[in-house]
């Protein structure tokens, strides 16, 4: 692989010339590359998931950008040379990620609050709490509240009292807009 620096006749060139050189553009560098063939190794189960996820991802980008108000979504959140297809996509290819939660606060009192830190390329479209005792059993379970001023922070607050604390399982659950979903789990000891 060549890079091409201040050749006035090729730079900016893409494609194959004569079934033998590829020219690609790279972040404003035009590359050279002798052309591949054709792979005659089938793919592993391992890369036929992930063209399937690339499937899957590129369908919900081209969804979201039949919808205006999802389009102006990722739009404000794409970078560089970015489409709000580009964003849509990444959305789609990767899941929320929760951050934290926090249960310094949470004493198994109705009303005390569970702070959940959820990220992802938009607001994730949701979190819940699952708030379940030492043997298994749920508790309580609900949606948590975004802030209105930190998108990141979501609040949950308690409506069942729990007087068996130690052992208690939180489980914060962040999803977003394609549909994938986080889980993150805290033991109280």
């Amino acid at each position: 692989m060549a890079y091409v620096k201040d050749n006035i006749f090729i730079t900016g060139v893409s494609g194959t010339v004569g079934k033998k050189m590829n020219f690609r553009v790279r972040k404003g560098k035009t590359v050279v590359a002798v052309k591949r063939g054709p792979n005659t190794i089938p793919p592993t189960d391992e890369q036929q998931e992930v063209r399937e996820q690339f499937v899957i991802a590129s369908l919900y980008a081209q969804s979201a950008m039949k919808d205006p108000v999802v389009k102006a979504e990722y739009q404000k959140v794409a970078r560089g040379g970015q489409t709000a297809y580009n964003a849509a996509f990444k959305d789609a290819a990767k899941p929320p990620v929760i951050d934290s939660v926090g249960i310094n606060t949470y004493k198994g009192v109705i009303g005390d609050v569970i702070k959940i830190s959820a990220r992802d390329v938009i607001t994730p479209k949701s979190v819940t709490v699952t708030i379940s005792s030492p043997t298994g059993t749920v508790l309580e379970q609900g949606d948590a509240i975004i802030d209105a001023t930190n998108q990141r922070i979501w609040t949950y607050t308690a409506t069942v009292a729990n007087a068996t604390l130690p052992g208690t399982r939180i489980v914060a659950t962040a999803t977003d807009l394609p549909g994938n979903v986080t889980e993150k789990e805290v033991v109280i000891s």
